[in-house]
């Protein structure tokens, strides 16, 4: 019974199909026709279908992909022969000629002669980039703005950003904040913490607006590819680059690293010469089309911040002083009436508080030596600094650098906190270091 039922549903299905087929007919080459009237009532406004686009509209749904990377190869062939046209250009330069000074710091780490440097005249910011940017017009210049992370404060080129205050604001310039050596900072600082705080600083200090917050560094690259992306963003053809900023911040080391990112010259063959010295850099120096889309790029003289104490140092003792390596802390518990020596450059004195001791915590190059005097009242601390200060209590070098240097300054800097596990309050000592507070009350 159940195989009559299959043959009368197979019947029924057949009926069917030859009901729906009906008015069709085949030739022999097995193609069919639509019946006579099939499109009766369309209309005379019926629209053609042009079988080429329509083609070409299906083939568009799947070539899609293989449009895009055809792009993507045309963009890097056209970007390789960029790259090509720009080494051509540098070897048919003449050989590079350097002087003796720049020698002596490539190869040696010293300056020739010590003794001329301080006759070197001093870099005029406002003047020489100010006419400068004047002849550039609207949109015509980016400016690099970089300060050394580890002592932000100090660093940050208030003058420079007060003189560039107008261009920023009729947009003659793009700034872009670049915050080095973030390879130093201890690993509990997280990108975006860190760049809040250098948002919230730089707009203390009256950066009006930055097109862009970045941490980078220059000795390991970190952050590089970033920067560069928005570089090009903002670049266009005639558009120039500034590196702007404060002694030793790193701008020569990141424009050696952007141009190692896109295939131009370093150091050895025609890049900026990088050195821990302060004022390495003497005048503006321009690096012809060394970016994509032909931007020539200046590299100019570190702004001198007299109250930094590196400033004040030799070769040797700067090296001491601008850290190497990831920052430790060194933290002290220190009673009312105890000090810490930072090397012979500084120290620190619990004079008063709620509590009968404090936390402190010194951030300072490994190469900074730290001392804990107990009770450094009635003189103790005076004859410790008397005795040690350019040897033990180093940097300064030598008792002839301890002398050159001259008496102290103090400052008396109050603070409030609310926990002793953490560091409510920090305390900058420009271009030695900093010590955060832990106290409660």
């Amino acid at each position: 019974d159940d195989d009559d039922d299959d043959d009368d549903d197979d019947d029924a299905m057949e009926d069917a199909m030859e009901d729906a087929l009906d008015g069709i007919s085949y030739d022999d080459d097995e193609t069919f026709e639509l019946p006579a009237d099939f499109d009766d009532g369309l209309g005379e406004d019926a629209i053609e279908v042009d079988e080429d686009a329509a083609l070409g509209a299906l083939n568009a749904m799947f070539d899609d992909d293989d449009d895009r990377r055809d792009r993507d190869d045309d963009e890097e062939e056209e970007e390789d022969r960029r790259r090509e046209e720009r080494k051509a250009a540098r070897k048919k330069n003449p050989n590079l000629v350097t002087c003796a000074r720049c020698y002596s710091l490539r190869h040696h780490g010293v300056v020739k002669n010590q003794a001329a440097e301080i006759l070197m005249p001093s870099f005029d910011f406002g003047r020489v980039v100010g006419n400068k940017l004047k002849r550039t017009g609207p949109g015509g210049a980016v400016i690099l703005l970089l300060v050394d992370i580890v002592d932000f404060d100090a660093s940050f080129p208030i003058d420079a950003v007060d003189f560039l205050d107008p261009y920023v604001k009729d947009e003659t310039v793009d700034v872009l904040l670049v915050a080095n050596k973030v390879d130093l900072l201890p690993t509990q600082c997280t990108r975006a913490r860190v760049s809040t705080f250098a948002r919230r600083r730089a707009k203390s200090h009256g950066l009006r607006k930055a097109a862009g917050v970045h941490l980078v560094s220059a000795h390991t690259g970190m952050g590089i590819n970033t920067l560069s992306e928005q570089l090009m963003q903002l670049l266009e053809d005639g558009r120039e680059v500034w590196v702007v900023g404060a002694q030793n911040v790193g701008k020569s080391s990141l424009i050696n690293r952007l141009s190692r990112r896109f295939d131009g010259p370093g150091p050895e063959d025609g890049g900026p010469l990088a050195s821990h010295l302060p004022g390495t850099t003497l005048g503006v120096v321009k690096l012809p089309k060394l970016l994509p889309n032909g931007t020539d790029v200046y590299d100019t003289p570190g702004l001198l911040q007299p109250f930094q104490v590196s400033s004040r140092l030799t070769g040797e003792e700067a090296r001491m002083v601008l850290p190497r390596r990831r920052l430790s802390p060194r933290t002290y518990r220190v009673e009312v009436g105890g000090s810490i020596h930072l090397g012979g450059l500084a120290r620190v004195d619990y004079l008063d508080g709620p509590q009968r001791t404090v936390y402190l915590t010194v951030w300072v190059s490994d190469d900074v030596v730290s001392h804990y005097v107990v009770r450094g009242e009635n003189g103790k601390a005076d004859a410790l600094y008397e005795k040690h200060a350019g040897g033990k209590l180093s940097p300064p070098i030598g008792e002839n650098r301890v002398k050159q240097l001259g008496e102290w300054g103090s400052r008396t800097v109050t603070v409030y906190g609310t926990d002793w596990n953490t560091s409510t309050r920090d305390i900058s000592i420009g271009g030695l270091g900093g010590v955060g507070v832990g106290v409660n009350g």
